[in-house]
């Protein structure tokens, strides 16, 4: 366990040692906030929909899926530079890998998402609550869970560039068909019953509408969504471990993936 944490430990530090790069990423989102909420709750009647409360959620569970996914590109640099071999020479276990993966996904996107929630703050006071603080473990197991998209697409990216190419693919689908944008009532007048189902089904727009219950003081709501996250995480969680066992057992057994 303490090689394991080691592990995680360097993994993560990967994900903030480049400082420049998070602050003009935490800028983005920032701006995203300021510049679509503000514009879009501007060009919508007032009395019916606060576009920019609705908005702000969406945007910091984004930011956690970008930064949990960050992981899935250290693991395939780490295939084609050695590093993921060096790891496998470790006194650490198979599972040890996997785990110490996945935790640093985890602990990236929460604290990802925590930065965003302190700056969203200043703008929406609802989300200083103590339902806010109780979010954090949930949306570090969506964090870790949403790491194990990144996990399957390790498993069939393989050597070269395909790698990027499928991450682009499945996170612009997955930010896409979701709610962060848009409410569900909105979508369900252009897509079929089926691809609404996924919409909602989305752990994207899980954790948003998680978040949105806090803004909007709905705890009722709030608490099957939360059971319906954390479940949803957790089966990817599931799927990222099997993915990740298959990619280091193949790479420890054959040397390449």
């Amino acid at each position: 366990m303490g090689r394991a944490l080691q592990i995680a430990r360097v993994d993560l530090s990967y994900f903030f040692r480049t400082k420049w790069l998070l602050a003009t990423l935490i800028a983005l989102n920032i701006t995203d906030m300021l510049v679509v909420g503000v514009v879009y709750r501007g060009m919508i009647s007032q009395g019916t929909f606060d576009y920019f409360t609705f908005f702000v959620p969406g945007v910091i569970v984004t930011g956690l899926f970008f930064a949990s996914f960050d992981v899935g590109r250290r693991v395939h640099l780490g295939l084609t530079e050695g590093v993921s071999q060096y790891y496998l020479t470790l006194p650490v276990s198979l599972n040890g890998l996997v785990w110490a993966h996945l935790l640093s996904a985890g602990l990236g996107g929460a604290i990802y998402a925590g930065i965003l929630t302190v700056v969203a703050a200043a703008f929406i006071p609802q989300l200083v609550s103590v339902y806010t603080l109780a979010l954090i473990p949930v949306m570090f197991v969506l964090s870790m869970g949403l790491a194990g998209i990144a996990a399957v697409l390790n498993l069939f990216s393989k050597a070269g560039e395909r790698y990027f190419v499928f991450a682009e693919g499945v996170q612009t689908a997955m930010v896409s068909l979701s709610t962060i944008a848009y409410p569900i009532s909105l979508v369900s007048g252009f897509f079929p019953s089926y691809l609404l189902t996924v919409i909602e089904l989305n752990p994207l727009s899980q954790g948003a509408e998680a978040l949105r219950t806090v803004v909007n003081g709905s705890s009722a709501s709030g608490a099957f969504n939360l059971l319906s996250l954390v479940a949803t995480s957790i089966v990817l969680l599931v799927v990222g471990v099997v993915a990740y066992r298959h990619v280091f057992t193949r790479l420890r057994e054959v040397g390449k993936i």
